[in-house]
């Protein structure tokens, strides 16, 4: 009789892309992503807001609530994203679980700098995320359930390669604005992507996920709907702090 186990990551793992074809592709997304981000900064209220000299204190606050946030809920479809990964690739499985392990509690590090301005533990707990957020983590789940994990692992590469090319300016900025004291978990950060090379360990995953020219597809078009999604929270965000003070009366 024949085995009966199935999905366990065997087969033929050799990868459908050549070094030297990843590597083209690769760039050829980057570019789809530095495309994304000139549209980003066009059409996004304020996404740029956090990089001015005048930030507003409310919208600055909201946001470090929210990032931790999404690191708390979204940690947890990446965990079971990776049950499904080792069902495809071990090779893949085993990047994206390092990657986890050092991605896993960087949610403390944005509640420390929020404890620097103002906002205690208490108060971060006590804030119920956006609906922004809760539909994110929602997609995570209908993707591991109905297209695989190909998309989670997408929104981490379009995450981790804005990061590294977008962050430090930012934090340049808000150095100026808050106070490089005041940033420390977020320095520490975008130290760890950079330093670490995130872009690079999840394109290490992203290759042995690819079995096609119908997954690369996959691919770009998940990059372009997650930007959508995250849209939607900074629109979010700017009506709920900068938008809101904008109509108070003086």
């Amino acid at each position: 009789m024949p085995n009966r186990v199935t999905n366990a990551g065997y087969g033929d793992r050799t990868p459908f892309l050549s070094a030297a074809a990843s590597a083209e592709l690769r760039a050829e997304i980057d570019k789809q992503l530095d495309q994304q981000v000139l549209e980003w900064y066009a059409n996004v209220p304020e996404a740029a807001h956090l990089e001015g000299k005048n930030v507003d204190s409310a919208y600055y606050k909201r946001n470090l609530i929210e990032t931790a946030w999404r690191i708390r809920l979204l940690r947890v479809a990446e965990a079971k994203a990776l049950v499904e990964i080792a069902k495809r690739s071990p090779e893949a499985a085993q990047v994206w679980a390092n990657y986890e392990q050092e991605e896993m509690l960087h949610d403390e590090l944005f509640i420390a700098d929020l404890e620097k301005v103002g906002v205690s533990r208490e108060e971060f707990l006590a804030t119920e995320p956006y609906l922004s957020t809760k539909l994110l983590a929602g997609y995570f789940s209908y993707l591991l359930d109905h297209e695989g994990p190909l998309g989670v692992v997408a929104y981490s590469y379009l995450v981790e390669y804005v990061n590294v090319n977008l962050e430090p300016r930012k934090l340049e900025a808000l150095k100026e604005s808050v106070g490089e004291g005041n940033i420390g978990g977020q320095i520490n950060h975008s130290h760890t992507d950079i330093n670490d090379d995130h872009p690079g360990e999840v394109w290490a995953a992203v290759r042995h996920l690819l079995r096609g020219d119908e997954d690369i597809a996959a691919f770009k078009r998940y990059l372009r709907e997650h930007q959508t999604v995250l849209a939607q929270y900074f629109e979010e965000l700017y009506l709920d702090t900068i938008a809101k003070a904008e109509k108070q009366p003086a």
